[in-house]
């Protein structure tokens, strides 16, 4: 039974890690660069919610249609406005100025609107299925957050792999990644559906954000920490993948509660990073990494 509840919870930590690999992953896809602002849109999206009903007396569903319009449309005036020139100008951007910069420097901004506006403690949206924990079996439970926050990462990953995968507006996607000039010949807008896919999968952070805090809270320079764990699981799908990017978000948060449950909880995660790293440096290509550096 023990190990049961210790995949369970690893599901749930997984999903976490799934979400924003996923989200780093499809936007990669489509314009080579390396969101490292997804966390930070999660976090807004938790904090804003939390300050609108707790604080301001909002009702709940008005407050998250508020927090997420003004993310939509804070990703939207991004793109116009900062990876438009970077992009879309006189001389392209390339290399790691593009892959890296202007997402870091955007999470960086967005933590300090978020100091400003919430401060340093710990915030959680409201439950949105509030309750006591699901009993499975006679020793086997699950929070209802925790149901939300997995069937969030998996519906997201399938939807952004089958979409890929099977649509015609999915595979113009994915080329205009893969060869940027050659899909600007034959027509497709690069320019709209790296606009869409940034704006979609900042929308789907705030989302799960919000989904997600009433389980772990979050406070304004949790969105870094949580960047990070998504690009993690994402360069295991080879940073262009969504549904191996779900999968390996999924594992990696399986393992986590494994070795915490069995090996040590105080060193866990050290043991975890070194299972990765040795991975990495035995089967790079199997890994995914190999793909994700040789393009």
């Amino acid at each position: 039974m023990k190990l049961a509840n210790l995949i369970i919870a690893g599901l749930v930590t997984g999903s976490i890690y799934a979400v924003f690999a996923v989200c780093v992953a499809v936007w990669y896809r489509v314009s080579n660069i390396l969101n490292l602002a997804v966390g930070d849109f999660a976090m807004f999206g938790a904090l804003a919610v939390d300050d609108l009903v707790r604080v301001r007396n909002w009702p709940l569903p008005a407050a998250i249609a508020a927090t997420l319009a003004l993310v939509g449309l804070f990703a939207y005036g991004y793109d116009r406005i900062v990876l438009r020139l970077a992009q879309d100008g006189r001389r392209r951007q390339e290399g790691i100025v593009i892959t890296f910069f202007f997402t870091f420097a955007l999470s960086f901004f967005i933590d300090g609107i978020a100091k400003i506006l919430y401060g340093t403690n710990v915030h959680a949206a409201p439950a949105l299925w509030g309750g006591n924990s699901l009993s499975i079996v006679s020793g086997l439970s699950i929070e209802r957050a925790g149901v939300l926050v997995l069937g969030c990462a998996v519906i997201s990953g399938l939807m952004f792999a089958l979409y890929i995968r099977y649509t015609l507006s999915g595979k113009a996607m994915a080329a205009s990644g893969e060869n940027y000039l050659g899909a600007r010949i034959v027509g497709i807008n690069t320019r709209q559906y790296r606009r869409i896919i940034f704006v979609v999968t900042a929308l789907l952070a705030a989302v799960f954000g919000i989904v997600e805090s009433p389980i772990t809270g979050y406070t304004y320079l949790s969105g870094a920490t949580i960047s990070v764990t998504g690009f993690l699981a994402a360069a295991y799908g080879g940073f262009q993948r969504p549904g191996r990017a779900l999968a390996a978000g999924l594992a990696i948060g399986i393992l986590e509660a494994l070795l915490g449950g069995y090996v040590s909880a105080q060193y866990g995660d050290t043991l975890m990073y070194a299972i990765l790293a040795a991975l990495v440096l035995a089967r790079p290509r199997a890994m995914g990494f190999e793909s994700a550096v040789g393009g």
